[in-house]
């Protein structure tokens, strides 16, 4: 018996030993939702790979409904202003909003993308340093039961903090994969990846349905695996999971959202 209780011991501090070796990666493909073919192709991708919606766009909720069906974790890719004007499109959130205007927007984007569990912000580099929109932002979040992802289109984003102020889950980008679209570039981009994940035992990295981004995923993350790392969903983030999500099933798929006030 005692010998039994000793291998069984072993066993366990193996298995912590393992789990505590393995470097995690929370992989997200922003801007979906405008082609269907590269859509389809980057929800194809091996793993636990996440997928950042436009509100409104042509195939968001096809694409969204499918990556749910993969088993893929779905996010609101949230329009907010920028500081070189560069267009957004529709559901954009801006500091010229009221409140009311603001979150009225915002439960707008949220309910145009089914199965969504989080939120990024798409462009955002004037939005994300402007305290009282962000406050609004997690404060919604929080009452919809969602976490945000900061990607950190500017260094002055208060997104983050704000949201860890207001308790909310949270992570932040690490790496852009694909700001220059060349083979070469992402594979330098995706090795520092790589070794943030090993440094910090978890690193996010944002990439694009881009032909060349998706070659490049194709063909590497079914190797991560004899690389020590494994791909995760952003809700099971370190950053994430410490809270608890209780999320109502069917609290996001009814197709017409409230409205907020008068």
């Amino acid at each position: 018996m005692k010998i039994l209780a000793l291998f069984l011991c072993l066993g366990l501090a193996s298995s912590c030993l393992a789990d505590i070796a393995e470097s995690r990666i929370v992989l997200i493909i922003d801007d979906m939702g405008n082609s269907l073919e590269l859509g389809q192709r980057a929800i194809a991708l091996p793993g636990a790979v996440n997928y950042a919606f436009l509100p409104h766009s042509p195939y968001s909720k096809t694409l969204a409904n499918e990556a749910n069906r993969r088993q893929k974790e779905v996010l609101l890719h949230a329009p907010m202003s920028n500081l070189h004007d560069y267009p957004t499109g529709p559901g954009t959130l801006t500091p010229r909003m009221n409140q009311q205007q603001f979150r009225q927007t915002l439960v707008d984007n949220i309910y145009s993308i089914p199965h969504a569990k989080g939120v990024n912000n798409h462009m955002g580099s004037l939005l994300t340093q402007l305290k009282q929109p962000m406050a609004w932002l997690m404060q919604e979040l929080k009452q919809q039961n969602l976490y945000f992802v900061d990607s950190r289109t500017s260094p002055l984003t208060v997104a983050e903090s704000t949201a860890r102020e207001l308790q909310l889950p949270t992570l932040r980008r690490d790496v852009f994969l694909d700001n220059e679209p060349t083979i070469a570039a992402i594979a330098r981009q995706f090795d520092q990846l790589l070794r943030l994940s090993k440094q910090q035992g978890e690193a996010v990295a944002i990439g694009h349905p881009y032909p060349e981004t998706l070659e490049f995923l194709e063909q590497q993350l079914p190797l991560l695996k004899e690389k020590g790392v494994v791909l995760i969903k952003a809700s099971g983030s370190r950053s994430v999971s410490q809270f608890e999500l209780h999320r109502q099933s069917t609290k996001l798929s009814i197709e017409k959202p409230f409205n907020i006030g008068k």
